[in-house]
């Protein structure tokens, strides 16, 4: 075996596939020689023409012994794309993976039609592959590509169906979060005139479907998951501006948006499980999440619908769990009804004291409190925690969003926010002084404090400008400043974070007598045995 490697190694021609099935084997031989031996045949063999294509040709079989072996091809394949398809002209080494050209135009030719019947986990190697073409030769190198996937989107195989819709959907994110261009604007026509109507289409029949497969796990689950890349691929393509084909269409993606977010079906809800999202779950929240995109644009032709969706995303609201599960969508819903209330135009949505109440109540009270799941992290996982507590912090968390919600409510209805708040945060603080093991209320009312208290801020220098209705220092030497006091660090550690971050957002607002008190405090929580208080400690210090 050892002499066919070596021996391949010196060759210039493409292995033979029974050769080549040999040696991929060897690549996942547990012996180390075996295995490097193999791994630099492989690699040797990677700029000989027809290589590319035998490998391909061994991802097609149908053997079931060779499982192990097509996936190893496989991913040999995708790292071949990767590091030879387009080179850095500035790395020496480049013309060592480059792919061959007279195998390119065979490899586009063939590699959907090999997605489409290759296993799941094979299929997942091969769509990356196609992406990783795609991101250097789609649309002007590789203009078969489009019609290839489209008329695979009525393939009765949903693993057909749903493997091309991921890879049209991995496709088109390079239109998002890019600066505008015109050869930016000229990639999206062109993928608009191919795919806007067919989408559309396997939108609405899709979307029809649901309810003719209500007892139908399988179907279902197929549909939903094809639901969800679709509602991907029309945010992709709505992200730069509304294109006229959809606003001309808006009405039946308006309708199967409203049956998304109202559907319901108790057999594809597992009661017992508290982290992995949903069927159901995923694709709702991609629905709402095209919805934030055409809120935020305040595009006229979705106005008319705006009533409509503030209800039943609010509605969905009431319904989530605490648990992981529904984080995404918690937060994506979170940040929809943030756009729409800090909108003056949108100020009717929300206006009265019944409907801010209740928007406490149900809403920002329920998504600030404290979780098991957020104690765990706290203790079993501080650099996660860490991650979507912090303000910096890029992550968003429930209640990152919740307290982008209070200020969006203060921008519009300050003084009744303000006052709504103060109550809330009274009562809770109340209920702390009577039964002190009740911490997690006082840790929500600072944190509804850092949600009102905030007018005008900045990751570098804090707080520049606070709600005059709040008296932020009253608060910090009653609340905050005497939890900073206790020095048993065992002792309500959570909440003491919470008050290091208090005292960190607020840094601008503290004298310098203040300051004088504080540091030693903030020194000494350096020594707590708890990895998110010695690091908010050693944060709010260098601040």
């Amino acid at each position: 075996e050892q002499a066919a490697i070596t021996l391949y190694c010196q060759s210039t021609m493409a292995l033979p596939v029974d050769q080549l099935r040999q040696v991929l084997a060897q690549s996942l031989s547990p012996d180390v020689t075996t295995r490097q031996n193999a791994e630099r045949a492989l690699l040797a063999s990677q700029t000989t023409p027809g290589h590319a294509l035998t490998v391909l040709r061994l991802i097609s079989s149908n053997d079931a012994a060779d499982g192990p072996v097509r996936q190893s091809a496989a991913v040999h394949f995708k790292n071949m794309v990767k590091k030879g398809w387009a080179p850095d002209p500035d790395d020496a080494d480049a013309k060592k993976f480059l792919v061959p050209t007279s195998d390119r135009d065979m490899i586009k030719n063939n590699l959907v039609e090999l997605m489409c019947t290759v296993p799941p986990q094979i299929q997942a190697q091969c769509s990356e592959s196609i992406s990783l073409i795609a991101s250097h030769d789609f649309p002007q190198k590789w203009d078969n590509l489009l019609p290839d996937l489209i008329s695979r989107f009525g393939n009765p195989n949903w693993a057909v169906v749903n493997g091309v819709l991921l890879t049209a959907n991995s496709l088109f994110k390079r239109f998002r979060y890019v600066q505008r261009s015109d050869a930016l604007y000229a990639d999206i026509l062109y993928v608009l005139q191919r795919i806007q109507e067919p989408l559309t289409q396997l939108f609405t029949t899709i979307t029809q479907q649901l309810d003719g497969y209500a007892n139908n796990i399988q179907e279902l689950t197929a549909r939903l998951e094809a639901l969800r890349s679709i509602n991907r691929i029309f945010y992709s393509l709505n992200y730069q501006d509304l294109p006229e084909y959809f606003e001309d269409h808006m009405k039946e993606w308006m309708m199967g948006f409203a049956k998304l977010l109202e559907y319901k079906n108790p057999i594809l809800v597992d009661e017992d499980e508290e982290l992995t999202p949903g069927p159901i779950d995923n694709v709702q929240v991609s629905v709402v999440q095209n919805l934030n995109l055409y809120g935020n644009k305040d595009e006229e032709p979705f106005l008319p619908y705006l009533p409509q969706f503030t209800t039943l995303v609010w509605n969905l609201l009431m319904t989530v769990t605490p648990h992981t599960k529904h984080d995404a969508l918690a937060t994506i819903s979170i940040r929809f009804l943030s756009s729409l209330i800090g909108k003056m135009m949108h100020r009717k949505l929300f206006e009265g004291e019944g409907t801010l109440r209740e928007i406490f109540g149900r809403i920002v009270i329920p998504n600030l409190t404290i979780r098991e799941i957020d104690q765990e992290r706290f203790e079993d996982d501080p650099a996660e925690f860490i991650l979507s507590d912090m303000e910096s912090s890029d992550t968003e968390s429930r209640r990152k969003c919740t307290q982008e919600l209070l200020r969006a409510m203060c921008r519009q209805f300050e003084q009744e926010t303000t006052t709504i708040c103060s109550e809330h945060v009274n009562q809770m603080l109340g209920q702390f002084a009577a039964d002190k093991s009740k911490w997690e209320m006082k840790d929500v009312a600072i944190h509804l404090m850092l949600g009102i208290a905030i007018r005008a801020e900045s990751a570098q220098f804090g707080v520049s400008q606070v709600n005059e209705g709040v008296n932020v220092m009253d608060f910090f030497s009653t609340h905050v400043y005497t939890e900073l006091q206790e020095t048993d660090m065992n002792v309500r550690p959570m909440l003491k974070a919470t008050s290091i971050k208090f005292v960190s957002i607020f840094r601008n607002q503290f004298s310098k007598e203040q300051f004088g008190g504080l540091l030693p405090l903030l020194i000494a929580h350096l020594g707590s045995p708890h990895v998110v208080v010695h690091t908010y400690a050693a944060s709010a210090i260098e601040k």
